[in-house]
Parts: C-alpha cells; sequence; structure tokens
C-alpha cells in the first residue's frame, strides 16, 4: 500500500548538514509536508528538492523517521487534549518552529532535529501516520502508482516515476489492465465526483484514469466537459493533447490526431513552460511526426529540465537515435 512513497524517503539525502541555502523552502515547508498539511501540487516539488538537497533531506528523513515509533494509549490521549492539536494551532507552531531554526539557535543541530521532531509529531498527532493517510487517499499519486506497475503508453502523465513500456502494449494490444491501485483511484475519483459532479480536478483525474484504461471515447468526453470550466487550464491541455496522442497510435487512420495533439501541448507549454512531462510528451510527438528537428531540440530542452533517472536516460536514448539518423542522412 506504500510503496512508492517510503521508496523516496530513502533516498533522501543525509549528506554533511550544511546551511540552508537560498532556494531551500525551509522548515516550516517541511514541517507542513510531513504533517500532511501542504497543498497536493506543492508535496513534489518539496519531496523532489528534498532529495537533492543535503540540508533539506537530513531534516526531513530525520523527522520523519521520529515518527515511525507507535504511541502508547496514553500517549494518544495526551496528544489529542493538546491546545496545539487544533488546525489553527498547527500551522502557528509550524511558524515558530521555522522561525527559530532562521534564527540560527545556539543549540546542536541535532538537539534542534529532535525538538522539531516532536513538534511536528504534536502537530500532526503522529505525522507518519498522516503522511501514509494522504499517500493512500490521494486518487492524483494512486494514477501515478498504477502507470508505474504498469505503463500503458510510451506518453508520460504527472507525478508518475520511471516505468518501462508494458510488454502488451508492445505488441499493439490496448488494454491497461486493472491494478489495485487503478481501482482505488476510480472510486475516490467517483467519491469526490458525487460531491461536485463539476469538479473540474476531479474530472482531470477521471479522463487520466479513463485513457489508462483505453477507454479513449470517455476521456475525450471527460476532458471535453472539464475544460467547458477551464478552457485554458495548462494540465488539462496537457492530458488532452496526450489523449489525442495516444488516439493516433491507437487507430488507423488517425494520423491527423498528431497534430491536434502537438497543438494542445504547445498551448499547454505556452502557460506552463517548465512542465517536464508536458515536454517529454511533445519531444515524443515531434518524434511520431518525423520532425527530426523540432524533435531533437525538444529533446534537448527536456534534459534541461531532467538531468539524471531513467527518464532521462529514456530522453537522451531517443534523442541520440535521432541524431544518428540525422547525421547519417536517413529519415525515420
Amino acid at each position: 500500500m506504500h510503496e512508492e512513497e517510503p521508496d523516496r524517503l530513502e533516498r533522501l539525502v543525509g549528506g554533511p548538514r550544511k546551511g540552508p541555502g537560498s532556494d531551500c523552502p525551509g522548515a516550516e515547508k517541511l514541517a507542513s509536508l510531513a504533517a500532511g498539511l501542504e497543498a497536493v501540487s506543492q508535496r513534489d516539488v518539496l519531496l523532489e528538492h528534498a532529495s537533492r538537497c543535503d540540508t533539506c533531506g537530513a531534516i526531513l528523513r530525520g523527522i520523519i523517521e521520529d515518527f515511525t515509533d507507535e504511541r502508547s494509549e496514553a500517549e494518544t490521549q495526551v496528544l489529542e487534549s493538546l491546545h496545539s492539536s487544533k488546525a489553527e494551532r498547527q500551522r502557528a507552531m509550524a511558524r515558530r518552529m521555522a522561525g527559530t531554526y532562521r534564527g540560527r539557535p545556539a543549540i546542536p543541530f541535532g538537539t534542534w532535529l529532535a525538538a522539531a521532531a516532536a513538534a511536528v509529531v504534536v502537530l500532526s498527532g503522529g505525522g507518519w501516520l498522516v503522511w501514509d493517510h494522504w499517500v493512500a487517499q490521494d486518487p492524483a499519486r494512486l494514477l501515478a502508482k498504477a502507470y508505474t506497475v504498469r505503463r500503458p503508453f510510451e506518453y508520460r502523465i504527472a507525478g508518475a516515476e520511471y516505468a518501462g513500456l508494458a510488454p502488451q502494449e508492445r505488441r499493439g494490444n490496448s488494454i491497461f489492465g486493472r491494478t489495485r491501485a487503478l481501482d482505488e483511484a476510480s472510486f475516490k475519483i467517483k467519491e469526490r465526483l458525487e460531491r461536485n459532479p463539476e469538479d473540474v480536478k476531479g474530472l482531470e483525474l477521471l479522463a487520466r484514469g479513463e485513457l489508462m484504461s483505453g477507454d479513449l471515447d470517455d476521456a475525450f468526453a471527460t476532458l471535453q466537459r472539464a475544460l467547458e470550466h477551464k478552457p485554458e487550464d495548462p494540465d488539462l491541455l496537457a492530458d488532452l493533447g496526450m489523449a489525442y496522442a495516444v488516439r493516433a497510435e491507437k487507430l488507423a487512420d488517425r494520423d491527423v490526431d498528431f497534430g491536434y495533439a502537438m497543438d494542445y501541448l504547445l498551448r499547454s507549454l505556452r502557460a506552463k513552460p517548465e512542465a517536464r512531462e508536458t515536454v517529454f510528451n511533445l519531444a515524443l510527438v515531434y518524434e511520431k511526426m518525423n520532425m527530426v528537428e523540432k524533435a531533437i531540440d525538444e529533446w534537448h530542452e527536456y534534459l534541461k529540465f531532467d538531468p539524471s533517472g531513467r527518464w532521462h536516460e529514456e530522453a537522451q536514448s531517443s534523442l541520440s537515435k535521432l541524431e544518428q539518423k540525422k547525421n547519417s542522412g536517413k529519415q525515420p
């Protein structure tokens, strides 16, 4: 149930404890992240930073590890009775904790870290349990996990870890197959939309799940419905572009869909130019359309955003093949 996040936490940097850099989010943000108080859109950003930063990685990992001990019933009752367990006091405590750190208290780092961990335990009433809860319940993360378990197409979806293309897709079989994570995500999304049928984010996630399941017609209908509410939303435009690209590959005589895919992906990038998944997908679309020069340029652009890792390796492999064909005078 919790395979993805513990794996990412294991990769948090734990090197020399230097002072925070100018781009570090600060102790308040890390405390809020550990306590499950940060917005969904910020969680991946903060985790990505912590995985690359010695200082923030050490702080966050230390806090999370201190959460793992189970509390007794008596300790739970004490925590729940504290005034600081209330939502408005949680954020105030995080701000105070962060302010202490910015003031460089004259105490050893280990002592401060222990105090910070204890404070965040009070903030959340068991921050590790809160962390696990939102990881398990967030449908966007469940969709990303389902993608990683069985990647249904070449194109990337937001937030998913690297996965090789599923074998059935290489054989041309469009059936994705139902994973537990995909079923759980579908259930959560339907619950969300039952509360508010016009919830744009819920519709976006529904369409993404439908696309991953191979339900192309449903995915297009859902995305169009969402775009009626937010016609220039970059995430919706990116998913619609991806949907057109997937349909172009799966159905005969739909090459025109690559043109639609390119258009929507470019519109998305004009509003959100550093969305690496969208840049990756646009490079693939250029490649499928035999627009070699543009594909090469777009892969170079992608590699600026993603300097290492498995996605980088896949992009570099595509780029190398295109450059080799270009230099040899061959067309793909």
